[in-house]
């Protein structure tokens, strides 16, 4: 599957379902793209859409489906402010029933908490049972749509990340559901999406938020203690230089050191209202340059076998001067693309093996965002 731009992929068929930031499919794998559905995909903002292509292989570790009902329960619970009453309101017998049977609590007690705890069981599953161990699938949050998308990728970064250190599942199910669920207060502060630098005391501000959500979601039932406390730690750095405790290396949850570095590399290659997205390889590189000081050296060295540097369908400069393109990436070989594409045809595709002929990638020229 190749990233593609809206306004390039009709004629061509959709390699992954495509949902908007409040979960809403908007098309399904496997369809054929009209032009008045590419019309529509770029009206709803997408940055990209992922087009069938055999030559490009993009990690397989989660399905669309549970990614993209976590972005429902996540805008559900902001626009009802989390009251369960709400919840039999949001979802079928059949739905419900389901939530019934995972939480084992009766429709009356029936919390959001358990909705994301549900949802992110699910992902936490499908982990466990999937071949891949990296992760490079890049969603599609645009400058206007990166609050949800942001939330949910974060989580399933850090889900795998967190999977690979050996956390058992009812810990990556935590992980999931507190990544998900870290930045759901910082909507009060309009503010950080202006194009400019915030003044001393909006970044004062805007860093109650870790506290706010805290309170927020540590007493909404269904929603464990471990989860709350990624919500609240997830900005402590490793060097005590983060926010709100200020807390130094093994005194920040493990979780939330694992969500620390995940919700920086998602941000970090996003398109901001006031910055364009980094490349992934240089949030890769800030990342790795700032392990031991701001981030677990142990979950950074994780992060560097799960997360890969180049990204599937990105055009690389090669040592030997060519250009190419990112066909498939292997876990704990992040560097290292395994195929580079360096010439295709609609006959055949010249290809090189970076591992086995030793040309290596210099840096990425082109990725889609």
């Amino acid at each position: 599957m190749k990233k593609t731009l809206p306004e390039n992929i009709s004629g061509l068929n959709a390699a992954a379902d495509v949902y908007d930031n409040k979960g809403n499919m908007l098309i399904k794998s496997g369809a054929h793209v009209s032009e008045q559905t590419a019309l529509r995909l770029k009206e709803a903002g997408m940055p990209f859409i992922y087009a069938e292509d055999p030559d490009i292989r993009v990690s397989g570790m989660y399905k669309s489906t549970a990614a993209a009902e976590l972005l429902r329960v996540l805008w559900y619970f902001k626009a009802t402010g989390g009251e369960k009453a709400e919840i039999l309101k949001r979802y079928s017998r059949d739905e419900v029933n389901e939530f019934l049977s995972y939480s084992r609590e009766s429709s009356a007690k029936l919390a959001y908490g358990h909705i994301f705890g549900y949802f992110a069981e699910r992902m936490a599953e499908e982990i466990k049972n999937s071949l891949d161990k990296y992760y490079d699938f890049q969603d599609y949050r645009g400058a206007a749509t990166y609050e949800n998308f942001h939330a949910v990728n974060a989580a399933r970064i850090s889900g795998a990340i967190g999977s690979n250190m050996g956390l058992d599942r009812a810990e990556v199910r935590d992980l999931i559901s507190g990544t998900a669920l870290a930045d759901i207060k910082m909507g009060l502060y309009c503010f950080v999406n202006e194009s400019r630098r915030l003044d001393p005391a909006e970044t004062e501000s805007m860093r109650r938020h870790t506290l706010a959500g805290f309170e927020a979601v540590r007493g909404i039932y269904g929603i464990t203690s471990r989860a709350a406390a990624v919500v609240l730690q997830h900005h402590e750095r490793h060097d005590g230089s983060g926010y709100p405790g200020r807390l130094k290396g093994g005194g920040i949850q493990l979780s939330a050191r694992i969500a620390a570095v995940a919700d920086v590399y998602d941000s970090m290659t996003s398109r901001r209202p006031f910055r364009e997205p980094f490349l992934p390889e240089e949030a890769w590189k800030h990342i790795a340059a700032n392990s031991g000081v701001l981030f677990d050296p142990e979950v950074v060295s994780e992060f560097k076998r799960t997360i890969p540097k180049f990204m599937p369908g990105d055009t690389v400069l090669l040592s030997d001067g060519r250009s190419g393109t990112v066909s498939s990436n292997s876990y704990g070989k992040p560097e290292t693309p395994g195929i580079i594409i360096i010439e295709k045809t609609p006959q055949s595709a010249i290809i090189s093996s970076g591992e086995k002929e030793k040309n290596s990638v210099v840096k990425t020229t082109l990725s889609i965002r």
